[in-house]
């Protein structure tokens, strides 16, 4: 997966914060609300760009699953941990905001290079979850599914999105 797949699909799962920020007018209520606005609206569809794009793009195999457990609660964390605290800022001085972008671009570098880029909150509103997913030869990946259950000795059909990342392709 690219680099500008992986900034994407960070930009989709902060679309839920720049909902907030723009009716918490956290930046103020000049130009940044309507950017947020903008975000927040645009947040779907990049995320299903990127998803339809992985669909066209990349060529599904065969994921043999020894063992799975469901990962659902990363998503719960990412939310708890970065969306939640941003929500009760109201940055009204030119040094809050400035302090505030800043940190949400930590968070955008840290996402994207740590790999971390299937935690997505619109992922899970779309009706996928996260397993980690032990292969036969013990690798470790985390596949996005629509699956409530994944039971051990499977195989699906999944689309690498990258290292140790895999979408399972949908019927």
């Amino acid at each position: 997966m690219t680099i500008v797949a992986q900034l994407a699909l960070f930009l989709s799962s902060y679309a839920p914060l720049f909902g907030v920020f723009a009716l918490l007018q956290s930046f103020g209520s000049g130009w940044p609300t309507p950017v947020c606005i903008a975000l927040a609206l645009a947040g779907p569809f990049i995320l299903a760009g990127v998803l339809v794009g992985a669909r066209l793009g990349l060529v599904a195999e065969d994921l043999n699953v020894t063992s799975a457990q469901s990962r659902d609660g990363d998503a719960l964390a990412y939310v708890a941990t970065y969306l939640v605290p941003f929500a009760a800022i109201a940055a009204t001085t030119p040094r809050e905001q400035a302090a505030l972008a800043l940190f949400v671009t930590l968070i955008a570098v840290l996402y994207v290079r740590g790999g971390l880029f299937y935690i997505n909150p619109l992922l899970a509103v779309a009706g996928y979850r996260l397993f980690q997913v032990v292969t036969p030869n013990n690798a470790s990946v985390t596949l996005i599914s629509r699956r409530t259950f994944l039971p051990s000795d499977a195989v699906v059909k999944a689309r690498p999105l990258g290292d140790y990342v895999y979408w399972e392709q949908w019927k």
